[in-house]
């Protein structure tokens, strides 16, 4: 029996390749654009968001939808949903991307500005809103050490409000963003991020947000940008195992365990983190050099059993990428990456499960490139080269399954949109 994913996928598919234009018009001020993306994916050393992926997955596809009119030339409303799965650490439901009310309030030679409102996907870095949209992407994804996957949900988008515009500084450039409001995440992801493995009993709180990104273009070398990005997160643990059934359990499994299992006692979680990314893109000819360092800041607050402990952590991540793009419909690209979840502990011995003591850090190189062998088909490939798992992704039973420090993974995809 066909899956609702598939039919929706299918049921897009021929609308798209039925449409004669590169959009679907809808009247003189809408339009609907989208993308279907399916993707194999063979991890033979670690199970790639899923034991699937150790011989080989077709599990790895993605689907979206986008919508706009525009009611003025200062106002619209847009949004997005989408589909992604990623074998079982995602499961492929269609979700709310992003859906706003933007209004240009300001508009003139030397500036603009503006507001939304709803759900705005959060620029963070080069990538973090554009990481959903596959010909958007140097490759397969976006750098897994600065965008990594425990994360994503938490940083992705805001529920609340977004001022941003623009300024001419003697023909300087300089773009800019404010973001506050709140985020649901994916309690699971941040968990094995955390304490290495799910956590007994709780779930995490909404998070609030806020945010400021900039990005600058100086007058005397415009093929160059930096960006500095910068975004604050305060995360909660809600109804946790209570002290008492913590205690109990420890005396049960003896006290030894806490070091061994502390997953298992965790009676309260809290978080403040602050991310900070600064980003540098250079263009010359057919040539595009990216590279982006992160720190993550982050004051855990965290209780066992009753015991509180506090830990300040700074989480160090960076990529140098170089993408070559020969001919209008090709692009190669090749990327080194390095992260450290504590950059004071970089082989990571903190909270570290049995099944997977790598967890701790990441490095790794990627190789790839995309063909748009026909107008809007392109297919994808990428070979990626990894010690440590830090960016591994995270799925229900991950504990149960042997983990290599050295691992590579091969995929190759092909996308259409309209």
């Amino acid at each position: 029996m066909m899956s609702k994913f598939s039919s929706i996928v299918l049921g897009v598919t021929v609308a798209a390749i039925m449409a004669p234009a590169s959009a679907v018009e809808l009247g003189s001020s809408s339009e609907l654009h989208g993308f279907v993306s399916q993707g194999y994916l063979y991890s033979p050393d670690n199970p790639y968001a899923g034991t699937d992926s150790l011989d080989g997955s077709f599990k790895f596809r993605e689907l979206g939808i986008t919508g706009f009119t525009e009611v003025s030339p200062e106002f619209r409303l847009a949004g997005q949903i989408i589909s992604r799965q990623r074998d079982e650490s995602d499961d492929g439901d269609l979700r709310i991307d992003f859906l706003l009310a933007d209004y240009l309030f300001h508009s003139d030679m030397g500036s603009t500005a503006g507001i939304r409102l709803g759900r705005v996907k959060n620029n963070v870095g080069f990538y973090n809103a554009i990481r959903d949209i596959p010909s958007a992407r140097p490759g397969f994804n976006v750098p897994d050490s600065i965008y990594f996957d425990s994360l994503r949900d938490t940083i992705l988008s805001t529920d609340g409000i977004n001022l941003y515009g623009s300024l001419m500084l003697q023909d300087n450039q300089l773009s800019w963003e404010l973001f506050a409001g709140e985020r649901g995440l994916d309690g699971e992801k941040l968990e094995y991020y955390l304490y290495g493995l799910p956590i007994s009993e709780g779930e995490f709180e909404d998070v609030p947000l806020i945010g400021l990104n900039l990005n600058f273009v100086p007058a005397a070398q415009r093929n160059l940008k930096l960006g500095f990005s910068l975004v604050d997160a305060d995360i909660d643990l809600d109804n946790p195992m209570s002290v008492s059934d913590a205690q109990m359990a420890l005396f049960t499994a003896g006290m030894g365990d806490i070091g061994v299992n502390p997953q298992n006692y965790v009676t309260g979680t809290s978080i403040d983190a602050l991310f900070a990314i600064l980003s540098v893109q250079y263009s010359y000819h057919d040539w595009v050099i990216t590279a982006e360092y992160m720190n993550l800041f982050s004051d855990l607050e965290l209780q066992l059993a009753g015991m509180d402990t506090e830990k300040n952590t700074t989480t160090q991540a960076y990529y140098l990428q170089v993408e070559w793009l020969p001919t209008l419909t090709t692009s190669w690209f090749a990327r080194y990456e390095e992260l450290y979840l504590d950059k004071d502990d970089r082989s990571g011995s903190d909270l570290l499960p049995a099944n997977n003591p790598y967890r701790g850090f990441g490095k790794g190189w990627s190789l790839g490139g995309k063909w748009m062998f026909y107008p809007r088909w392109t297919v994808t490939g990428q070979a990626s080269f990894n010690e440590g798992t830090a960016w591994l992704p995270s799925y229900s039973g991950m504990e149960n399954d042997s983990i290599s420090k050295y691992w590579n993974y091969y995929v190759v995809s092909l996308t259409f949109q309209f």
